[in-house]
């Protein structure tokens, strides 16, 4: 999700965090001043429920769930602590970990050199790149190019919003936008037709297409083309905050070792 990466920096930053990651270890304490938490034995974790696969209510309409609800909980316990989620909308999610409304943000973000100057990310834990969405039955768009004249849908503030902008604004593209607050209503008005496709992350792509089989098809991926880079999600937290950052990155090592990161990630993906 969630900030276009260029190029000519995303192999560098993707080589950064894991060379930060090989050098940090978890600690069993809960405790804040040990690890740099805002509260004794919680880890309070920003999130916007409403992107599936990622964060998403249950059938109940209550109870959170998603990739990233379950590996906050996963890091969580190897850590000794228990979790609390906050629910933010995204558009105000960052500035919610600058004023300490929380310890952390999992929620699908993609680490960039932007955000690096403002926030510390952990290691990666997914790949991601952007995909074009329509329903099936359809006529299929099998590149950017072929959004010319449609109505597409995105989620306003993600890399999908700064990936079609910019080319919109270079003359590659020309279609018409419609900015949705999540991507849930992207999917919804996809369904009824009311615009022709979606561009979104290929992970919510595949996360829609395994909830809902025969219902949508991806059409185009950017992985296809000549030398795109993935995009790759990290965990947020407080610039400066390296007593979390460390543990968070040994949690999520422990994690990997283990196999127990690659069954979340299969359980959603």
């Amino acid at each position: 999700m969630k900030k276009l990466m260029k190029l000519a920096t995303a192999a560098a930053c993707f080589a950064l965090v894991l060379s930060i990651a090989a050098g940090c270890s978890a600690t069993a304490s809960g405790s804040a001043s040990n690890i740099g938490l805002l509260t004794d034995g919680v880890l309070k974790v920003g999130c916007e429920i409403g992107y599936p696969p990622f964060e998403l209510y249950d059938d109940d309409g209550t109870t959170p769930i998603g990739l990233d609800v379950e590996l906050g909980k996963a890091i969580a316990k190897e850590l000794g602590l228990t979790t609390q989620l906050e629910d933010t909308a995204w558009d105000g999610i960052f500035a919610g970990l600058d004023v300490d409304k929380y310890d952390c943000i999992i929620s699908a973000v993609t680490i960039d050199a932007e955000r690096r100057e403002k926030m510390d990310f952990t290691q990666p834990y997914i790949e991601n790149w952007q995909a074009i969405v329509v329903k099936t039955g359809t006529p299929a768009v099998t590149s950017m190019k072929g959004l010319d004249g449609l109505s597409v849908g995105y989620q306003d503030a993600t890399t999908s919003d700064d990936y079609l902008a910019e080319l919109i604004e270079t003359g590659e593209v020309a279609c018409k936008v419609n900015e949705y607050d999540k991507v849930l209503n992207c999917f919804d008005d996809l369904r009824l037709n009311r615009i022709n496709a979606v561009l979104c992350d290929s992970t919510v792509a595949n996360g829609y297409l395994s909830r809902e089989p025969g219902v949508f098809e991806i059409t185009w991926i950017q992985s296809d083309e000549p030398g795109a880079v993935a995009e790759v999600f990290g965990i947020a937290v407080k610039k400066g905050n390296t007593k979390l950052l460390d543990a968070l990155n040994g949690a999520l090592r422990k994690l990997e070792e283990s196999g127990e990161l690659d069954n979340i990630r299969k359980n959603w993906l």
